[in-house]
């Protein structure tokens, strides 16, 4: 039942351990998706991925906020026609139906939160959008692009967001994210499929070889035995390239 949301560890874990021998393919055959309902799942996240972001980051500036707010506004006034268009995507099943629903809630909730300022929980409340969809291709046998971001985003958090350092965790860890971020690297992307211009496709193609080179650091900080503290910052460094990466699909700014 897709309302019952497995927590990251268990997501993590999942997808990196045995099941990533399926290299992030879905649970079941694959669904071919027309152009059109791919196109559809893409309109979904360009403005998922603004008020995701800018709710992460609402507090940081004194505009932030505002932008975050902005962000949010226009998910939510889009969402009745991305309803339709995402139903449409995936015609007659009850799996895609329920995770729409659980979606719907997700941004209602997060609309209060937002409203109440509470940013963290608004950004918490807005990541389970995407693992909601995430699960549901899977279980359907959808291949989507973007899921990948999805599975390393929880491997990648599980080291960036490190206060302590245990080496022999941090080492399993860090393979995981490895195989899932090589599993993404080698897929081959479409730039103009994908809705992304000359300037987002430059960014992808350079957060990519970004974020290859912070896991290459990460290990190189492990297998040399750095201090924790170097260690930790290794860690984070993670974090800024993936950002930018999975930005590159989403709408500009408000």
């Amino acid at each position: 039942m897709i309302a019952s949301r497995p927590n990251r560890r268990t997501l993590i874990l999942l997808l990196a351990g045995s099941a990533l021998a399926a290299s992030l393919a879905p649970a079941n055959a694959a669904t071919p998706l027309a152009p059109e309902a791919r196109q559809a799942m893409l309109a979904f996240d360009a403005h998922y991925i603004p008020p995701l972001f800018l709710t992460g980051s609402a507090p940081k500036s004194e505009t932030g906020p505002a932008k975050a707010r902005a962000a949010l506004q226009r998910l939510i006034d889009g969402w009745p026609a991305s309803r339709r268009a995402l139903a449409a995507a995936v015609p007659g099943d009850a799996r895609w139906s329920r995770a729409l629903d659980v979606v719907q809630t997700h941004l209602e909730k997060s609309a209060t939160q937002d409203a109440a300022s509470d940013w963290a929980g608004s950004h918490e409340t807005l990541e389970h959008v995407r693992e909601a969809l995430f699960e549901a291709r899977r279980a359907i046998g959808i291949d989507y692009t973007l899921d990948a971001y999805t599975a390393y985003h929880g491997a990648m958090e599980a080291l960036a967001n490190a206060t302590r350092v245990d080496r022999s965790a941090f080492t399993s860890d860090l393979a995981s994210a490895r195989r899932l971020w090589r599993a993404l690297d080698e897929m081959p992307l479409d730039a103009a499929a994908h809705g992304l211009d000359a300037a987002r496709a430059g960014q992808l193609a350079k957060a990519r070889q970004d974020e290859t080179a912070a896991l290459a650091q990460l290990e190189q900080a492990l297998a040399t035995q750095a201090p924790d503290a170097d260690v930790l910052k290794a860690a984070a460094a993670l974090k800024p390239p993936f950002i930018r990466a999975y930005l590159s699909f989403g709408a500009p700014m408000p």
